[in-house]
């Protein structure tokens, strides 16, 4: 009988916490108020805070790593609603927007793409200037992006009204979202087949508010 031939595995391109190392680092020096919030799965998210009403604005820059082609996409998000402080999805609304930064830079929609890639050779050497490259762009067009959405927001009178409206509210919120879940579970989570009274009428009282448009 041969003896068993033990396949070697090639060794990781990169140590073990040496992109978080890189990223913190240079994060750190050109954009200190974004923290280091975490990573996951070759993602690593920092964001940055600020105070809209009684509510905390999360911004956050993506770094999206894959280490099958060594790829790079960053993106930059603005969200209100806490329950959606990571959430993957790409948007352009009011209250979560999300977006790629050289898709938006491109002018070229909000998703990312072949096109909006940063490509490295998976070594060390290699990533750190694809990594400036890409922070530089963050610079120009991800802080310009987050920059817009800040002054819209505070300006958006469909926000602004329906805030207030919530504000004002007199019975238990917590009862209300139970509610609200069960009823999203039964409109298979199609916001626009929800059957709430409090729905309805907060949807009406929006309707009214002048020059704003069905899809809003």
């Amino acid at each position: 009988m041969q003896p068993e031939t033990l396949t070697q595995l090639p060794p990781p391109p990169f140590k073990h916490g040496e992109i978080k190392s890189l990223l913190t680092e240079r994060i750190k020096k050109s954009h200190p108020s974004f923290r280091f919030l975490m990573a996951a799965t070759g993602v690593y998210h920092f964001q940055r805070l600020k105070d809209f009403r009684d509510y905390h604005l999360k911004e956050a820059l993506h770094f999206v790593f894959s280490l099958s082609d060594y790829s790079l996409h960053i993106s930059v998000s603005s969200r209100l609603n806490p329950v959606h402080t990571l959430t993957p999805v790409y948007n352009n609304g009011f209250i979560n927007p999300h977006v790629d930064v050289a898709a938006n830079m491109n002018d070229n929609g909000i998703f990312p793409s072949p096109e909006t890639t940063y490509q490295s050779d998976g070594t060390l050497d290699a990533l750190i200037p694809i990594v400036d490259l890409a922070i530089r762009d963050f610079e120009t067009y991800g802080l310009a992006y987050l920059d817009q959405r800040w002054q819209t927001l505070q300006t958006n009178a469909l926000v602004n009204a329906g805030m207030d409206i919530i504000d004002n509210w007199n019975f238990d919120k917590t009862m209300l979202r139970n509610e609200l879940n069960v009823q999203l579970r039964k409109a298979k989570l199609v916001v626009a087949n929800l059957r709430h009274p409090v729905c309805h009428q907060l949807k009406e009282q929006l309707a009214a508010i002048p020059g704003q448009e069905p899809e809003h």
